[in-house]
């Protein structure tokens, strides 16, 4: 409980729907006024917590507890390498829309095998909606006349047709993306620590002439 009397979880919950509020693309698919370096750090922040959560549930939930299963394969293109290049948070529009269509897959998929409503719909409906809001944010960012706002990411290879390969596949993504968006919340946070130093540190005035 605080000092206004409003339970500490409810203020959480206020804070996420802040966040999630703010994300969102605004009319015309782009967000309503320019989002800050510091919201998007706090939605990376946010997102890389949910796509932990999203890949723990989801090895659960398709029965694959052993998570060495999920290394057979390398990481999508997408997912490798630097999370933050020359481009610095330019270069996420790539592996962010190629996340968004991953995302649609691995839930159509799950659609078929799971009644509406179930968790890893809600999950990953939950997911899809950040990864749409870093999309949103980026183009508030960076605004791009050659990109139509809203537009579709461009389909992805042909997925798996068996079950077991999708589990695997959907399994391997979520993995990949964990990590992808584990390193860039770390890449942001020691930016963000440099940055605060740099201001903390006293400056040095312009030195006197010795007088002879």
């Amino acid at each position: 409980m605080r000092r206004d009397g409003r339970p500490l979880g409810v203020l959480v919950a206020v804070t996420k729907g802040l966040l999630i509020l703010w994300a969102v693309p605004g009319q015309g698919g782009r967000p309503l006024h320019p989002p800050t370096l510091q919201q998007v750090q706090a939605l990376v922040r946010l997102m890389a917590k949910d796509a932990q959560e999203l890949y723990a549930f989801y090895k659960k939930d398709q029965g694959l507890a052993i998570d060495r299963i999920c290394r057979t394969n390398r990481p999508p293109e997408w997912l490798q390498g630097p999370v933050l290049g020359p481009g610095g948070l330019r270069g996420l529009r790539e592996p962010m829309t190629r996340m968004a269509q991953a995302l649609q897959d691995i839930t159509r998929h799950e659609r078929d095998l799971n009644p509406p409503g179930a968790e890893i719909l809600r999950r990953l409906a939950k997911t899809h909606l950040k990864v749409r809001g870093l999309l949103s944010n980026l183009e508030g960012l960076y605004p791009d006349p050659s990109l139509p706002p809203g537009r579709q990411p461009p389909p992805g290879p042909t997925a798996p047709t068996k079950v077991f390969q999708q589990k695997l596949e959907g399994c391997r993504i979520l993995r990949s993306y964990s990590r992808f968006m584990a390193k860039l919340n770390a890449q942001l946070e020691a930016g963000s620590h440099r940055a605060r130093r740099e201001k903390q540190r006293p400056r040095r005035g312009p030195r006197l002439p010795a007088h002879s």
